[in-house]
């Protein structure tokens, strides 16, 4: 129960649900516990009106006392029949405090993770697959949601059924009651192993199933690669594995409870075998009625449920156990990056002029930086290109300024601000960012390119789009921006994508623009195309665009060339082809590969 504590604010929170709900509970058992006394006085009255019947044999009373013991009986068959509608009325109740409680707080915990996932860095997605972050929010959140709702409220129920049950029994019978009750401690000990099989086998099917679905999610998302590859014999062979894995984890978990109503059973059959054989003798001897021995049959009976539902219940609890340990992990992850005691809420507004000074980084599994020692001034409104071979740490270098990451060492300032000083909302207000893989959302075109400007209309939309080289392409669809894209923009091709994404940047009109190797699906043609409606803005925004295409950095005010996380040049276009390093290498092997291309 000890992770379970965890959830104690949120009853308070609901207590004005709780509360009544708790106590519909009680008043519902009540009612029910009653029902048995109801029918120890019919039977017990049945040979008292037989007797008296038979005293009156052929006499003219008889027939009148006939209609008055029917009269009887049918009373005691309407207190039962309201006694039990009552109890259900309570039971309703109930099932409408308590459960809907249980629902708000669902609500609550799944949007408390969300807006933690939505918190935590990229590293944190790195260590944990999809699969498992869908599982945790959903089957796990479910789980929970069982132990605040419906165990909680059998165990009040139970509890109250089984406390009057016994305490009316005991007042009947102390003798006939400790024999009723003699084979509970054999319950107890089945009720302990089995808790402890089932919180492992739980523990162990949740962790089967993020696997699964992890694997399922992926296949999903790669299945062009898996057709083009031809290997959907192979993929399917390895979800069946997985999927055998959670069959038998499933199985292995179900015998642990399919074996406990039997033991329930036969334990509660033993009860009901004892209270008869012990309280005929005790009826022979005077010391009970025929009616307390009906009374006692039918409260083992409604024993039955509470006791079986204990069971269930520390089912639910063990489950759930489990899954808030799953969630916390996660809860308990504090945010790499997140506004800290240095920012300044006052700053909340920038122009846009960036700053390294001596930045370094280095990823947790590398053996050498990613960034060594950068350093580098850009004024506002002006253009940085940032150019080098693969793995130079190009996108670990943009990622610097929304602070996706922060340096191990060094700062990143924009207008003179460390950017750990700046409140990350306002810091990222101000800045439209482009990264290499694309993300589309499974939705219209117009809303993919208003996602960077929600309150944008359609001609804002429209400009934005012309900007991006994308408004033609647009207007031949059937639906036009009215198109849904499909999933992940599977509907698009690599450069439509990559021209919506861009879109989706320009429209917020931001201070600082990043493009991260943002025309690489994109020809020349529409290269320059962008690049030229891109200038017009100059002036307005700085830009930073990171390429391996030469031919878009050469009117950058400053150009960046690493190499192993460094900068090994730096200066204009002009000045990078006099000093023949390694940039003038890059664009010479470029201009060679063109000409081969356009001979070709």
């Amino acid at each position: 129960m000890g992770p379970l504590s965890t959830l104690n604010h949120y009853f308070w929170k609901y207590k004005y649900l709780f509360i009544p709900g708790l106590l519909f509970t009680m008043m519902s058992a009540g009612f029910q516990i009653a029902v048995p006394m109801v029918v120890r006085q019919a039977i017990d009255s049945i040979p008292r009106f037989v007797r008296l019947y038979n005293v009156f044999e052929h006499g003219t009373l008889q027939s009148s006392l006939y209609v008055y013991f029917f009269s009887g009986m049918l009373i005691f068959a309407l207190a039962i029949v309201a006694l039990t509608v009552i109890s259900g009325i309570f039971k309703f109740l109930m099932r409408q405090t308590v459960v809907v409680a249980s629902r708000h707080i669902e609500y609550d915990l799944r949007n408390e993770l969300y807006d933690h996932l939505q918190k935590l860095s990229p590293a944190f997605y790195q260590q944990y697959s999809t699969g498992d972050v869908i599982t945790r929010s959903t089957d796990d959140i479910e789980k929970v949601r069982r132990y605040i709702g419906p165990a909680i409220m059998y165990v009040t129920r139970s509890l109250m059924m089984v406390l009057i049950a016994v305490s009316v029994m005991f007042v009947i019978s102390p003798r006939l009651t400790l024999y009723a009750l003699a084979p509970m401690p054999l319950l107890a000990v089945a009720v302990f192993f089995m808790a402890h099989m089932v919180h492992t086998r739980s523990d162990r099917l949740q962790q089967q199933y993020s696997t699964l679905t992890s694997r399922i999610q992926e296949a999903l998302a790669g299945m062009r690669v898996l057709k083009a590859y031809t290997r959907e014999p192979s993929e399917s062979k390895a979800l069946n594995e997985e999927s055998e894995t959670y069959k038998w984890r499933n199985l292995d978990l179900a015998l642990v409870e399919a074996a406990w109503r039997p033991a329930f059973l036969l334990i509660v059959g033993m009860s009901t075998i004892i209270v008869v054989w012990m309280g005929g003798q005790m009826v022979m001897d005077g010391a009970i009625t025929i009616g307390n021995i009906a009374e006692y049959i039918i409260y083992v009976n409604l024993m039955t449920w509470p006791v079986a539902s204990l069971g269930f219940v520390i089912t639910m609890i063990q489950r759930a156990s489990a899954s808030v340990i799953r969630l916390n992990k996660i809860l308990d992850t504090e945010p790499a990056i997140a506004d800290s005691d240095q920012t300044n809420p006052s700053i909340s507004d920038l122009k846009g002029e960036v700053t390294f000074r001596n930045v370094s980084f280095q990823y947790e599994d590398e053996e050498v930086p990613a960034l060594d020692r950068i350093h580098f001034e850009l004024p506002a409104n002006g253009t940085l290109a940032v150019v080098g071979r693969t793995g130079a740490g190009k996108t670990t270098l943009v990622e610097m300024i929304p602070r996706f990451l922060d340096p191990d060492s060094g700062t990143v300032e924009i207008d003179g601000h460390d950017v750990r000083s700046i409140p990350l909302d306002t810091l990222r207000e101000h800045i439209g960012y482009v990264p290499q893989d694309v993300f589309l959302f499974s939705d219209t075109v117009a809303n993919n390119i208003a996602f960077g400007a929600l309150d944008a209309d359609r001609s804002a939309i429209e400009e934005a789009a012309r900007e991006a080289d994308l408004l033609g392409n647009v207007q031949d669809f059937s639906d036009g921006f009215d198109t849904y894209v499909g999933e992940r923009g599977i509907t698009l091709s690599g450069g439509q994508k990559q021209r919506t994404s861009i879109a989706r940047a320009l429209i917020r009109n931001p201070r600082i623009l990043i493009f991260d190797d943002a025309l690489s699906a994109v020809d020349t043609r529409t290269e320059q195309r962008i690049l030229k409606r891109l200038r017009k803005r100059k002036g307005n925004q700085t830009l930073i665009i990171v390429t391996h295409r030469m031919s878009a950095v050469k009117d950058a005010d400053l150009i960046l060339v690493m190499d192993e996380g460094r900068i090994v040049q730096k200066g204009t276009h002009k000045e990078l082809i006099d000093q023949d390093g390694l940039y003038a290498t890059l664009c010479r092997k470029q201009e060679l590969a063109q000409e081969i291309e356009s001979m070709g």
